[in-house]
């Protein structure tokens, strides 16, 4: 069969490269029309970033995001019951108590043992209480280096699937799997849901992320397929073409991080899926083997997305007759991507069931688009600037005027620590509040900035590191590499790293140009050596704060139940022990790639907040809640789910 390259969004050389530019671009002055000036402005009336290629796939928007929400919450994606939602059902995280322990599955070795809590529990299907947080105790909060009286390595995550291989469809939308045992997660001889090695983050608001998960693996290019874009060489979505034969075609569609990222869950074991189940196998249950989409959950009439689709009978759940995956499928994507009369792969599946994981990842990725929230008091207090498109090359800019009675004294005092004293805003900046985020784009412009920084060390020494990405002090660095690990092609997930490589002539998956002229440390040197020091082992991707106060637990470990502890760790230094400038948190490299002994950020240090400035603190964070996400408004409104919160039975 003939191979056609189609490169959507940016056309690259196999193979791609790495410009470094010699001049500088000016940045555009700080000001209050400027929200992407660091800790400025308001998320409302910022674009939305999707694909410039999204409509040569999806030909009806409205109804792509339909299908999104659909997939997103349907619990008959998963094995055994988990949706999407499952683990993001609570201010788009999840805050559910019993049965979410992991022992620590991304550490350097594995760690398949857990540990005591502080108050004496722990393990499979135990209830989490506040006394169990946090998992790091010092003898004086305000001292790292204080005597430790306990410390916990688990991880609070998310309760996933039983496991098990898949071994075929039951009717119904039911999954026979083989019983996974022995497994670790198990009370008694009897199975429980495992869990996963990291913190679910929140949705909300990740559209403006360019790369998601914690490490960044879910790439800003999505490849129709798995999280890993050009990363993986053999990825293909099918195309009919105009004489209708159907061809398989590299798919590279950029500006989709949330693409690449809704694909990944579906298939892991620890979250929603048997083992050897596949995409094709998920498309033919959700197409043929369901009685209909949301089958058992209530869907609203008044669902901002779903209502006209509700089965509006008594009693009745999911959507109404005749709208079923299919049909929505055909309603989204252009027909070439679907429509093919008589094909069958060689496994005996349609062109539909073959492009699922395209139609899957980009419909959530539609969905997810609306989640934005951007009627906090902040965005109040601050004012905004909301573009409109009133007609071809002609927009008009309103903007409200700040309402300086939107936040109370202390939420003002608070946001003045957060800017300053606190430094928060070092990595917590823009509207979204994660430089990880708005701010950050592969070549940069006049208010845009490189995904490689360079920066002076704790010890003063220099290092590059992937921006919106930092070490922060939470466990030791082989607890979890974080942006330090390799993707399963055996590539940097860390474009430092990557960078470093193409210096030493090696051909890397990923482009983007690096401007030296706007590298925050020594400006206008070119970063000229494959052995330059990186600081990206234990560096995770920087959350966004908006809603703060409902998406615990914190920290990609969870080791956090409070805003009040997570502010009590970065007031003492975070909790690596030893002085700003010792070398205790970083996890060395093989020599080739440069000695990094060190990646603590160098605005990990006491900070010397006191009580009063630290309740301000968080009083102002709590001031960047959207109350229509509090009360699940729209478009944060949603069909009903009955979620797993451990198990009664053990």
């Amino acid at each position: 069969m003939q191979l056609i390259w189609v490169l959507v969004g940016v056309v690259v050389t196999a193979g791609a490269a790495i410009a470094q530019q010699i001049c500088p671009i000016p940045p555009l002055p700080v000001g209050p029309l400027n929200p992407g000036a660091p800790g400025a402005g308001s998320l409302k009336g910022i674009p939305v970033p999707l694909p410039q290629a999204l409509d040569t796939i999806i030909k009806n928007r409205q109804m792509a995001t339909v299908l999104g929400k659909a997939f997103f919450w349907d619990q008959q994606a998963g094995s055994d019951g988990n949706a999407c939602a499952s683990c993001h059902f609570h201010a788009g995280a999840d805050n559910r108590t019993r049965n979410q322990l992991n022992p620590g599955f991304r550490a350097v070795p594995e760690d398949t043992t857990f540990k005591p809590t502080k108050t004496g529990g722990g393990g499979p299907n135990y209830l989490l209480k506040a006394a169990d947080y946090p998992f790091h105790v010092l003898s004086n909060p305000l001292d790292r280096d204080s005597a430790i009286l306990f410390n916990s390595t688990d991880i609070t995550s998310s309760q996933g699937t039983f496991g098990g291989n898949f071994i075929e469809f039951l009717g119904q939308g039911h999954e026979e799997c083989t019983l996974d045992t022995p497994s670790i997660f198990s009370v008694n001889g009897k199975l429980t849901r495992k869990v996963e090695p990291r913190n679910a983050p929140t949705t909300i608001n990740a559209i403006f992320q360019l790369r998601s998960f914690w490490d960044g693996r879910a790439n800003n290019h999505f490849n129709g397929v798995n999280p890993f874009g050009r990363r993986d060489p053999n990825a293909r979505i099918l195309v009919r073409q105009a004489d209708g034969s159907i061809m398989p075609e590299v798919l590279d569609l950029e500006n989709a991080a949330l693409a690449s990222q809704a694909v990944g869950p579906p298939l892991s074991t620890l979250e929603s899926s048997c083992a050897n189940r596949t995409f094709n196998h998920i498309a033919r249950k959700l197409l043929s083997q369901i009685p209909k989409p949301l089958f058992g959950q209530k869907v609203e009439l008044d669902d901002s997305v779903l209502g006209p689709y509700a089965d509006n009978g008594t009693g009745g759940t999911g959507l109404k007759a005749g709208v079923t995956y299919a049909s929505l499928i055909q309603a989204a994507f252009h027909d070439k991507y679907w429509l093919a009369p008589g094909y069958a792969s060689p496994a005996g599946y349609t062109m539909m069931e073959q492009n699922f994981a395209m139609f899957w990842g980009l419909a959530i990725m539609m969905y997810e688009s609306t989640l934005v929230s951007d009627q906090s008091k902040f965005d109040g207090f601050v004012g905004t600037v909301t573009t409109t498109n009133i007609g071809t090359n002609f927009v008009v800019d309103t903007q409200t005027p700040p309402d300086m009675s939107a936040l109370t004294q202390q939420q003002v005092i608070g946001m003045s620590i957060f800017m300053g004293k606190g430094r928060c805003v070092a990595c917590h900046k823009g509207p979204d509040f994660t430089g990880a985020g708005f701010n950050l784009q592969f070549t940069r412009t006049a208010n845009q900035e490189s995904v490689i920084e360079r920066m002076f060390m704790g010890n003063q020494q220099l290092a590059i590191y992937d921006n919106g990405f930092y070490n922060i002090g939470v466990t030791p660095t082989n607890r979890d590499l974080g942006v330090g690990a390799d993707d399963p092609f055996g590539h940097p997930l860390s474009f430092a790293r990557l960078l470093k490589q193409s210096l030493a002539g090696a051909i890397i998956p990923d482009s983007f140009v690096v401007n030296p002229c706007m590298l925050e440390a020594n400006p206008c040197v070119p970063i000229g050596s494959p052995l330059a020091r990186d600081a990206v082992d234990g560096a995770f991707k920087t959350p966004g704060l908006r809603n703060v106060e409902l998406t615990g637990p914190y920290m990609h470990d969870g080791s956090m139940s409070t805003l009040e502890q997570v502010v009590e760790f970065y007031n003492r230094g975070g909790n690596r022990r030893g002085p700003v400038a010792s070398d205790t948190t970083g996890f060395d490299h093989s020599p080739e790639w440069g000695n990094n002994p060190s990646n603590l950020d160098v605005d990990i240090q006491p900070l010397g907040l006191t009580a009063q400035e630290q309740a301000s603190l968080v009083a102002f964070m709590k001031s960047l809640t959207d109350e229509r996400v509090r009360c699940e408004k729209a478009p944060f409104d949603h069909p009903s789910l009955s979620n797993t919160n451990g198990h009664s039975n053990l």
